[in-house]
């Protein structure tokens, strides 16, 4: 590759075809749009409980938050290009270890911390800052295409798993996805995935205005982001927004079918929630790179608020259907938002642990609000406090997005460096 080579170049665009195919056969795509289909072949096999199964999910959402602050500071620290092939090689090593399994469940839970970790390598945060690096004034859209693309994976994999199962068994087919994710990620990787040049110029992720005087530089440590009031803001905006669209979307189905639906009614709200997913990652790709970063984080919490109190007021099928849509649109857009948000308001060098401390906002809120909304609707019979208190929680974050600036007071960000060694 050039050693000139620019931001927003095609070598800029091959390096994100590369992280968008890693990101498809990466664990959180393989694993967790499987994760139902083994469930019941290793109950039987095995002779576990479901609640023994599924409380892995419950350690690694534990642990993936825990371990982002180290994360995060690795990917600001290290080489990026050899982080993602270390990463994808270790996945596809433990997504096949699951295939050996027999007896005790807590070699199970071991196996799945030791997934959580190995795949950090590989992770969105490890990719979207390699990105960062690549891309100038597309770089809204090239979160809004890796974030979207996640969801071909969640078409694909049940598909080929479903029928690994079906002609030979639950073992082989977490050797298949191990085998998936070390042929076609690690080929992506080890061909497509590349640093960007040492001697490439990068410009600002967008205009800043005039420094003010006794301006602060962004801050760069996590003592520094605990005493920085925009990264504060930001954090409340992604907890609220977390927790207002996590309770909803969990609870979703079990919401329509308590109010008289089919399941196949549901089944179908719940594909175009979906939908709406795949077509909001590319509409807030776009529209982050064209028009206020802050009104867009308005914006994308007003929608969803709208289609919380839709829900809360009527139960037609016509409503359920533009709710689900616009719960799909605005929660799956915001990823996108959030990480571009991470980058404009904080130095590229520290962007990685900017990222990773937001993450653990949001996981926040995300993990508490289905348990909360569960609680909520054995006390009560119904779902209607649930989505009142994630009404009050939408609103609070309109308040967040409307306290986030445009644009951090202070001087611009210094040019991304590439890591040493690359």
């Amino acid at each position: 590759m050039n050693a000139a080579a620019d931001v927003d170049s095609p070598a800029s665009w091959r390096v994100l075809a590369g992280c968008c195919i890693v990101a498809i056969f990466g664990v959180t795509s393989l694993y967790g749009s499987t994760f139902g289909l083994m469930m019941l072949p290793m109950q039987q096999e095995l002779g576990w409980s479901r609640g023994d199964i599924t409380f892995s999910l419950t350690l690694m959402t534990v642990a993936g938050p825990a371990i982002l602050p180290l994360v995060g500071w690795l990917v600001d620290k290290l080489p990026l290009r050899p982080l993602v092939l270390w990463g994808v090689l270790l996945q596809s090593a433990s997504l096949a270890g699951f295939g050996f399994m027999h007896g005790s469940v807590w070699v199970y839970y071991l196996l799945c911390l030791v997934m959580i970790v190995t795949a950090s390598g590989a992770s969105f945060l490890t990719l979207s800052k390699l990105l960062q690096t690549w891309f100038d004034k597309a770089f809204g859209r090239a979160l809004g295409l890796l974030f979207a693309l996640i969801t071909v994976g969640a078409v694909i994999h049940p598909q080929i798993v479903s029928r690994v199962i079906t002609h030979a068994s639950w073992r082989e087919a977490f050797m298949v996805m191990g085998l998936l994710s070390l042929v076609c990620g690690g080929l992506a990787a080890w061909f497509l995935v590349r640093e960007r040049p040492a001697g490439a110029a990068q410009a600002s992720a967008a205009p800043s205005p005039a420094p003010a005087l006794d301006a602060a530089a962004p801050p760069v440590t996590m003592r520094a982001f605990l005493s920085d009031r925009i990264w504060w803001i930001l954090a409340l905006w992604n907890m609220l927004f977390g927790f207002a669209v996590a309770g909803i979307m969990v609870h979703f189905a079990a919401m329509m079918l308590d109010r008289g639906m089919t399941l196949a009614e549901a089944a179908t709200a719940m594909s175009l929630v979906g939908a709406g997913g795949f077509a909001g990652n590319l509409m807030a790709g776009w529209l982050i790179d064209h028009t206020s970063a802050t009104r867009l984080a308005r914006l994308f919490v007003l929608a969803p608020l709208g289609a919380t109190v839709m829900l809360y007021v009527g139960g037609s099928a016509a409503t359920v259907i533009a709710a689900a849509v616009l719960l799909g649109v605005f929660n799956s857009g915001d990823h996108s938002l959030s990480a571009f948000l991470a980058r404009r308001y904080f130095s590229a060098e520290s962007f990685g642990r900017a990222s990773a401390t937001q993450q653990i906002a949001t996981a926040f809120g995300t993990g508490t609000a289905p348990w909360l909304m569960g609680v909520v609707h054995d006390r009560t019979g119904s779902y209607d406090v649930a989505l009142m208190v994630s009404m009050g929680a939408f609103v609070l974050a309109t308040v967040a997005a409307w306290w986030l600036p445009e644009f951090r007071e202070g001087p611009a960000p210094e040019p991304a460096m590439a890591p040493a060694g690359t």
